[in-house]
């Protein structure tokens, strides 16, 4: 796991060599799911979920789910932006890793949320930083520039509200 948190700390970074040895090694995929499960955890504790209530099967497999599913239909739509939209290179594995560890940055959201009581303020600052770093990520892998990758990255964003919306109305009709 060494090897896994100092590549996760030059991703935070920005820095190049974190992106290309995911560009490069096939296990960061699974590393990347590691990091999205931990983080959700984190995160679930930081917004108020008790410990003993995380732990009723139940709802741990719910929020693992959800981290799991937010993960790849992100990744999702930041392939279909970049791949048809900008004619980006790259497979959607390296997206999948980009995103994963990426995403331990959203525990910022919890930090933002004390601060600022409006939740979607909350949300988009906490997912500022993500986003960042999925764009910067996809000028390294894929061969797109800033611009592009940035829109890549937000619309992968916007892609998971509205499926997320979609699958709200669902339930709760």
């Amino acid at each position: 796991m060494g090897v896994v948190f100092s590549r996760l700390l030059q991703t935070v970074k920005l820095k190049r060599d974190a992106f290309v040895w995911m560009d490069f090694n096939d296990r960061a995929t699974g590393d990347a799911a590691i990091l999205v499960v931990l983080t959700q955890i984190l995160m679930t504790l930081g917004f108020g979920t008790s410990f003993v209530r995380l732990l009723n099967p139940f709802m741990l497999i719910q929020v693992l789910l959800g981290a799991l599913f937010f993960w790849v239909v992100y990744s999702g739509g930041v392939y279909l932006v970049g791949r048809y939209l900008f004619d980006a290179s790259g497979q959607y594995a390296i997206y999948l890793r980009i995103t994963g560890f990426a995403y331990p940055t959203l525990l910022l959201s919890v930090f933002v949320v004390l601060f600022v009581p409006n939740a979607l303020l909350a949300l988009i600052l906490g997912g500022a930083w993500f986003v960042v770093i999925v764009a910067n990520g996809l000028t390294y892998t894929v061969d797109l520039s800033i611009k592009m990758a940035a829109v890549a990255a937000v619309g992968g964003y916007v892609l998971i509200v509205i499926v997320q919306v979609i699958f709200g109305s669902i339930w709760r009709f």
